[in-house]
């Protein structure tokens, strides 16, 4: 996937529609028809107050009544309490509107980013990509709670205005038309100005959250770990808060020459119906009550002429967020569905990989990073796959659990593919355990079922029994309920090693495959977990990569993986790419690796 950050070309309504952006704009087109309703009934009611002004004024002439007073008042009360009481429930559905359509948006958005291929996401940087999910749905959920409902109520409301002062009079009316469009239209360039240097403190705001998510790692500590690294995160954080800084001084400054054209606008304005409109009285040719009323409206009238040019700023800017959001939506998947295969076909099942090709785009065109593989691997054995970091290993593990599709080859178990099982069912027929898997801020239970939503606790115990876990001695002690904290590290490593072998048996998949298993243990965490694979190999194939010379003894077969080919080898006693452990240098140093797993 392309880097999300720069701006997706110009969407049109045509191509939107039909897109599922499209469908979730639909299924809130009737609450934004109600909420423009009420933006058109809140307009009319604005008017009503001048009216009855005129009426009190004009009527408070010797021989009036006290009804020619009370009436009129009583029935700009009503009017303001009705105004304000649409006022309400336009702030209310516009608000819920909003949120529901950034709901869907969101929604629809993680669930893309779970069909995506982990090349793509991977590629886009974390401060981009979770801007797109965050910030461009919170942009585009504005467009159906306020530019287009509101975009109505400006045509209502400049309609029933100018209407009413047309009739009292029309040149007044006009004179103030086009004192205001004389000055909206300056200050369309400033309310574009305005944009502009917002928009450019958002993307510094943006770069300076990106450095902050670039930098820390799931431990929460920075990866930074050199002097250098030090100091270039440290100037990188310094321009993009001076840029920050700046970005925001030049908003305030152009926020306030928007601000005062809009007072001066309004000044003008009175100006003019004040002077043509006492003449006028003067005349004879308009009542004072009419004069009032046109005070009271022109206002009314100003801010909806203004409330137009900020509004095309509005539409602009939610228009692009909608559209980087429809651009990401419309993003091609790798997750396919079929009809679930029988389990019967799935026994006695090997794990087949022939002529395997895996490409990906790069800057000179495409790389080529798997050649022709093959890789064949039975149920009760454990296969070992060895070389040099880079070499292509890990990317293998990802085509074989479905995370990518091959550009060439098939890769099949039990003679189906992904193409024939779908990737929901794959995945519970092969599981990936990666280094460093992915577990939940929330209790042990709830981490098992993120893979198997209902799974009950007798289960997950089962589970855990057999991977070696006492639940009476994990962390809080507290069982299933136990708070693993963030990424689980409230727990130890081989812990947590053994936790995400046993969420993995929870979908009783056919194939395991582990990418360095015991990279992180030491030397006893590291022996549980053979004993773990040794135990698994009579109802499971397995394959993994390993430095690890520990394993060995562990494994049937192996290959040598170097620059995308895979070559077999005949042992691995002495392979150059395996390495023994180094012992501790001292006592101190040994027990300051954490407490024990």
């Amino acid at each position: 996937m392309a880097d999300p950050s720069p701006r997706p070309p110009a969407m049109t309504v045509r191509g939107l529609l039909p897109s599922s952006t499209g469908r979730a704009l639909r299924a809130t087109a009737p609450a934004i028809v109600v909420v423009s309703l009420l933006y058109a009934a809140q307009a009319g009611l604005t008017a009503v107050s001048p009216l009855m002004l005129q009426r009190i004024i004009d009527g408070a002439g010797p021989g009036a009544s006290t009804s020619d007073i009370v009436i009129p008042g009583l029935l700009a009360a009503a009017a303001a309490l009705a105004g304000a009481a649409v006022g309400v429930a336009v702030q209310q559905m516009t608000v819920s509107t909003g949120q529901r359509f950034q709901e869907r948006l969101r929604v629809l958005m993680l669930g893309k980013l779970t069909r995506l291929p982990s090349s793509a996401v991977g590629s886009a940087p974390s401060g981009a990509m979770l801007s797109r999910i965050t910030n461009d749905t919170a942009q585009a959920q504005s467009f159906v709670s306020s530019v287009l409902p509101q975009s109505f109520g400006l045509v209502v409301h400049l309609g029933v205005l100018v209407g009413v002062m047309w009739t009292r009079s029309y040149v007044i009316t006009l004179s103030v038309l086009g004192l205001a469009l004389l000055l909206v239209l300056p200050t369309e360039k400033v309310s574009r100005r305005l944009n502009t240097v917002t928009d450019r403190m958002l993307d510094a705001m943006s770069d300076f959250s990106g450095t902050v998510v670039e930098r820390v790692g799931v431990t929460g500590h920075l990866f930074s770990r050199t002097a250098a690294d030090i100091a270039s995160d440290q100037r990188r954080a310094e321009r993009t808060a001076a840029e920050v800084s700046r970005s925001y001084t030049r908003m305030i400054t152009v926020n306030s020459i928007f601000s005062s054209s809009l007072s001066l606008i309004g000044a003008l304005g009175t100006v003019v119906i004040l002077v043509v409109g006492g003449y006028y009285v003067i005349e004879g040719r308009m009542t004072v009550g009419a004069l009032a009323a046109l005070a009271a409206l022109a206002p009314q009238l100003y801010e909806p002429l203004l409330g137009a040019s900020g509004m095309r700023t509005g539409l602009a800017t939610s228009w692009a967020a909608l559209s980087r959001v429809h651009e990401f939506l419309e993003l091609d998947e790798e997750w396919y569905e079929q009809p679930r295969v029988p389990a019967d076909i799935l026994i006695g099942g090997a794990l087949i990989v022939r002529d395997v090709d895996y490409r990906v785009p790069s800057q000179t065109g495409e790389a080529t990073l798997l050649h022709s593989v093959n890789l064949t691997a039975r149920s009760g054995e454990i296969v070992a796959v060895v070389g040099p970091s880079g070499s292509g290993k890990s990317t293998l593990l990802s085509l074989i659990a479905g995370a990518n599709r091959p550009t060439g080859g098939r890769i099949t178990f039990g003679g189906i593919s992904p193409a024939d099982t779908g990737t929901a069912t794959w995945n519970g027929i092969v599981q990936l355990c990666p280094q460093d898997a992915f577990f939940r801020s929330g209790t042990l239970l709830e981490n098992f079922e993120l893979v198997r939503p209902g799974i009950d606790e007798a289960r997950v115990e089962e589970l855990c029994e057999r991977v070696g876990l006492d639940l009476s001695q994990l962390g809080e002690c507290s069982g299933t309920s136990t708070m693993l904290g963030e990424h689980g590290m409230r727990i130890s490593g081989g812990e947590r090693a053994r936790l995400a072998i046993a969420r993995m048996l929870a979908l009783d998949p056919c194939v395991l495959l582990f990418d360095e298993p015991t990279a992180a243990l030491d030397d006893e965490s590291s022996d549980r977990l053979i004993a773990i694979l040794n135990d698994l190999r009579r109802d499971h194939c397995i394959v993994l990569t390993t430095h690890d010379a520990r394993l060995v003894p562990a494994i049937d077969r192996s290959y040598r993986m170097e620059d995308g080919r895979l070559t077999p080898m005949r042992s691995l006693r002495s392979s150059r790419f395996l390495r023994s452990p180094r012992p501790p240098r001292s006592p101190a140093l040994a027990g300051a690796e954490g407490r024990p797993s």
